[in-house]
């Protein structure tokens, strides 16, 4: 068993590798088909030696070995958040849902390292995957069936899409991206109206503990932007595989 653990951990070190180039290219707009990585600074080819999960981030130093400039922690982060995560997701999610969930954890992922990165976020990891929670949640291979997908989706794109519009209605500025709603829409498609507001609920309680933590430490004031992304991603996340804890 210990020994298959691994096996899963090393592979999905891999996946996670694989995620954050996919993520890096959504939102840069470089061709998804290039078949070798390159540094975003210097341009330069990475070696195959440098790509390894993990262990090339600290060989390195956390530098590229060509320009030295600072190479992303978000690398190695995202690395051990995937092989965290979907180790997890073998271990403790009936089989059936695999596929569902290996998608939707992928798009989770991704928005978490493009949102933290860029503040932006990828509709083909949001809205593109709408139609395949619907699909999933008809063939059962959801833990949702579709009525509550499309419950879920409605419901997550109204709570935020409502909450944008008075605060732009009240402070005439925007008081988050056009993504965050689109993002909860994914949530609540994929997990239900239950999911959608738990997410919502344990990432909004993860992002005002983080602000105090800026705000005592000066490190941020009222202005600050805080991506929210990540928040819901956490959210969702978490939900998913404590659920039972929310007696559904």
């Amino acid at each position: 068993m210990i020994i298959f653990i691994l096996l899963l951990i090393l592979l999905f070190l891999i996946y996670g590798s694989f995620l954050n180039m996919l993520s890096y290219r959504l939102i840069s707009g470089d061709s998804l088909l290039i078949s070798r990585s390159f540094c975003p600074n210097c341009k330069k080819t990475i070696s195959w030696y440098d790509l390894i999960p993990v262990i090339s981030w600290l060989n390195l130093k956390g530098k590229c070995r060509n320009c030295k400039k600072n190479i992303s922690f978000l690398y190695p982060f995202i690395e051990i958040l995937t092989a965290l995560i979907f180790t997890l997701m073998i271990l403790t999610i009936e089989p059936k849902f695999w596929l569902s969930y290996f998608l939707y954890f992928s798009a989770m992922i991704i928005t978490i390292r493009t949102d933290l990165e860029f503040m932006l976020i990828s509709r083909f990891a949001t809205l593109f995957l709408i139609p395949f929670a619907f699909i999933f949640a008809y063939f059962n291979l959801l833990e949702i069936n579709l009525i509550h997908s499309i419950l879920g989706f409605i419901l997550g794109y109204s709570i935020l899409a409502l909450m944008s519009f008075i605060f732009f209605k009240i402070k005439r500025v925007r008081g988050m991206g056009e993504g965050d709603p689109e993002m909860l829409a994914t949530i609540g498609a994929f997990t239900g109206p239950i999911g959608a507001w738990a997410a919502l609920t344990i990432g909004a309680t993860l992002g005002s503990i983080y602000g105090i933590y800026l705000l005592v430490l000066k490190k941020a004031d009222s202005s600050t932007r805080i991506p929210f992304g990540p928040l819901l991603a956490f959210g969702s996340i978490i939900y998913v595989f404590l659920k039972r804890y929310f007696n559904v």
